[in-house]
């Protein structure tokens, strides 16, 4: 590299000359030397020979290193380097390269963009809140000395806190954490994931994940995890623990669970074929009452619980016809039959499905169809849809009854009013396309898809 890159300094002819004093040192933090021997072979043919190796000369008054990079708590990152005390102290500049292919500060400054150039000598930190999307952020600091610059002797490497290395099935927002969403991981694993510090507490599933749901059971709300081999988890949501494990006596998958009174209504599923049927746990007697015959069972069915006895039961994931709205659940002893009371074939999609706090209304199917219920006169009404071609992923209600939808075509969230299916009162871009959105009350998380990356991006509103 040297030889190569570096400027010819001196030559001699004298072959016992083995010292040379160089009074011309270059002004920067580190300058190297080599020794090249050029000669005449046997065959009369010139030949050279570079010195096995190079030594550097490091000048304690220009060089310079990074001390220090860390998360703080409100999930920014600060970096902190040693300050330069030379009278020709020009600025600061820090480099910033997301990504792997990093191996020195001349890769970062070359192949990154410069965050911010700071003109005090004694500011030497800098706090960052950026929303990087590449696995890995890496951090060089350039200082400018008469007009000369000089670049860190390391780099420094962070883990980037918003990406997840897996593609999530499901998110949650956890009712005892204001600032926590739940992150599920089909593969085995629940992300506790803080909003604000970028902190996560993670629990491992012995086996796959699926439907998950937020339950309450005596008085108590847990997360209920349905899992392989007829086993739900039971999670404690304050302490991210594995407080029980309901054993459903199958070696069925349960892919979907809610708590109704003190029954737990479960979808069990062969592994291997659509075979197997919803049916009914009682705690108190740790039976299962009703598994009386194997039915069709579909991959993507889901229970989602709705009011009282009342729960909806999505068969279909997907833009089929073939779908349930809500079915009542009748238990009087050890007998117990289900009555199906609005399916009015609104198109419900399993794959977007949100209903309100006061579960008075719910929003249904890639097109957005609204439905308003009235539990005590076994109605429903389905008004208009927001939107007529097939382009939404995700949908949330607000607390003042605003309609938030993902899109999987496009990088952006649209918004609606309530009962408004001309229009979007707000649209929010996004870096990517998004899976999944959660609403706070100053901000979306959105969970988005970046080719083969998921990346956790905070919106405010």
């Amino acid at each position: 590299m040297i030889t190569n890159l570096g400027q010819l300094i001196y030559q001699g002819t004298n072959n016992l000359k083995d010292v040379y004093v160089d009074n011309k040192v270059p002004f920067n933090s580190f300058v190297g030397y080599a020794v090249v021997t050029n000669y005449m072979d046997e065959h009369n043919n010139k030949t050279s020979i570079t010195s096995v190796n190079y030594l550097s000369y490091e000048n304690k008054d220009l060089s310079f290193s990074i001390t220090s990079l860390k998360k703080l708590a409100d999930g920014s990152l600060n970096l902190i380097w040693e300050k330069d005390n030379n009278v020709g102290f020009e600025n600061y500049s820090i480099a910033v390269f997301d990504g792997y292919a990093s191996y020195s500060s001349e890769d970062i400054v070359r192949n990154g963009m410069i965050l911010k150039t700071l003109n005090d000598q004694k500011d030497n930190t800098l706090t960052d809140a950026s929303q990087y999307t590449k696995q890995k952020i890496n951090f060089a600091v350039i200082k400018t000395i008469n007009g000369k610059k000089i670049l860190s002797k390391n780099f420094l490497s962070i883990e980037n806190p918003k990406i997840l290395n897996f593609k999530p099935s499901q998110t949650l927002k956890n009712p005892f954490h204001q600032n926590e969403i739940i992150i599920i991981n089909p593969d085995g694993e629940i992300v506790f994931y803080n909003i604000n510090s970028l902190t996560n507490n993670k629990i491992k599933i012995a086996g796959r994940i699926f439907f998950c749901s937020i339950g309450e059971l005596n008085g108590v709300t847990d997360l209920y995890v349905p899992s392989e081999n007829g086993k739900v988890f039971v999670i404690d949501l304050n302490s991210y623990e594995i407080k029980k494990t309901i054993n459903l006596f199958t070696d069925y998958d349960i892919t979907s669970a809610i708590t109704i009174d003190n029954h737990l209504l479960f979808i069990e599923k062969h592994p291997y074929a659509y075979i197997g049927g919803m049916f009914v746990y009682d705690f108190t007697s740790n039976i299962v009452l009703n598994r009386n015959g194997t039915y069709t069972s579909n991959p993507q069915s889901k229970l989602v619980y709705a009011k009282e006895n009342y729960f909806f039961f999505l068969k279909v994931d997907g833009l089929e016809y073939r779908s349930t709205g809500v079915t009542k659940l009748n238990i009087n002893g050890n007998e117990v039959s289900t009555e199906t009371k609005f399916d009015d074939y609104t198109k419900l999609d399993s794959r977007l499905f949100t209903l309100s706090d006061d579960k008075s209304f719910f929003i249904s199917t890639n097109l957005g169809y609204q439905s308003s219920l009235d539990y005590k006169n076994v109605s429903t009404v389905t008004t208009e849809s927001y939107s007529k071609n097939p382009i939404f992923g995700d949908a949330k209600i607000s607390k003042n009854n605003l309609i938030y939808f993902s899109h999987l075509n496009n990088p952006r969230i649209d918004v609606f009013e309530k009962n408004n299916f001309t229009s979007t009162i707000k649209q929010y871009p996004t870096t990517g396309i998004p899976m999944f959105i959660e609403l706070f009350e100053n901000q979306i998380i959105s969970l988005n898809q970046l080719g083969n990356s998921y990346f956790i991006e905070t919106i405010s509103q």
